[in-house]
């Protein structure tokens, strides 16, 4: 899976999280086995420029002055927002080992053109993320799907990916991914255009 460097610094309890935002930095925290809990703050410009281009999902190297988590390996497991202007305000980190397994939430590509759609039919997505548990070694933080044969009226289940042994997928097995439906009939949709008006037609007295 694809790592990123994260530029960090410590923190102090005491210190002002509003005041820290005010001046372009993300209060965080990162926690684990060996690095216990420190609380730390990143650049929001550095991050949000970092993760437009790389997925969330992706391994961090910890870069930071401070001996005790510099060149850590850590997944972000939390982004806090703003619920008003939608920007980040806090984020958790925890600290990975490479002989431990961790669950991340992979992204889903489809690959291809689904032959249902080569004939009228509509690709219809029904999952954008995928859990999925294994060594950091095995794992990856996007799932590509072929869905060039896919005919209409025809759905890509999970028990129909084969991500490898060393892969777990922590979802139920018959959970649907991605289908092909019917097109809908001009005919069909005139006819509901017709109704829709006619019921919307004034009354005269």
């Amino acid at each position: 899976m694809e790592v990123v460097n994260l530029n960090i610094e410590t923190r102090k309890k005491e210190d002002n999280v509003k005041s820290l935002r005010n001046q372009g930095l993300i209060p965080a925290i990162l926690y684990g086995k060996q690095a216990g809990s420190v609380l730390i703050l990143l650049s929001y410009k550095e991050f949000m420029k970092t993760f437009t281009k790389h997925s969330v999902s992706s391994f961090v190297n910890i870069v930071s002055e401070e001996e005790g988590v510099n060149g850590k390996t850590v997944l972000i497991k939390e982004i806090q927002k703003d619920p008003v202007t939608d920007k980040v305000i806090h984020i958790d980190f925890y600290e990975i080992s490479m002989d431990e397994k961790i669950e991340i939430e992979a992204s889903i590509h489809l690959i291809g053109k689904a032959e249902g759609v080569k004939l009228g039919g509509v690709l219809s997505p029904l999952m954008r993320h995928l859990s999925i548990k294994g060594y950091p070694k095995d794992i990856n933080d996007t799932i590509e799907i072929d869905i060039s044969s896919l005919k209409i009226g025809e759905i890509i289940h999970v028990k129909d990916l084969n991500l490898g042994d060393g892969i777990e997928i922590t979802v139920e097995d018959d959970a649907p991914i991605v289908t092909v439906t019917e097109p809908v009939a001009e005919e069909a949709v005139s006819e509901d255009a017709k109704a829709e008006g006619g019921n919307n037609a004034p009354t005269q007295s």
